[in-house]
């Protein structure tokens, strides 16, 4: 069985603070989450300061049409108590050369390709990923990913 991933970028990476502050919320969040009234075993974590993943068991049924929304509509409801904004799903992440996390919209991937601010080998953050199992394959070289077709 395989579970189901989200993920959600923040545009500010997190301090100690707010870091401690989401992972409570987002903890009591997963807690009481639900799909028809059953709860629902999940997780969401934090990973670079930056990124929130949510995540469902996998030994559970996949999560339903409903409770995906509650999940969506939860995690943004604690990201605006926190003041925090998320990009859309139209930017990419990868890793720079002094190992800095950078974005940009995947319209200027051409541009970025072309002035060799990446290549083949430069590790992005493949937020298409939607199962769990595939995680440890988030953070990969840009020619692993459905990025690659902008490769010449």
């Amino acid at each position: 069985m395989q579970s189901y991933t989200w993920f959600f970028s923040l545009k500010d990476e997190l301090d100690a603070e707010q870091f401690a502050k989401l992972k409570g919320d987002f903890d009591q969040f997963t807690s009481q989450w639900k799909t028809h009234g059953a709860p629902v075993d999940g997780l969401i974590q934090i990973r670079h300061k930056r990124f929130v993943i949510a995540q469902s068991n996998p030994a559970d049924d996949r999560p339903s049409g409903c409770s995906i929304d509650s999940l969506r509509r939860g995690v943004e409801a604690i990201l605006r108590q926190h003041q925090l904004k998320t990009f859309d799903n139209g930017y990419v992440f990868f890793v720079d050369a002094d190992g800095e996390i950078q974005e940009v919209h995947f319209k200027e991937l051409p541009q970025y390709i072309d002035g060799g601010r990446l290549d083949a080998n430069t590790l992005v953050l493949d937020h298409s990923l939607s199962h769990s199992d595939d995680l440890e394959k988030w953070e990969v070289p840009l020619q692993s990913t459905w990025l690659k077709r902008y490769l010449k």
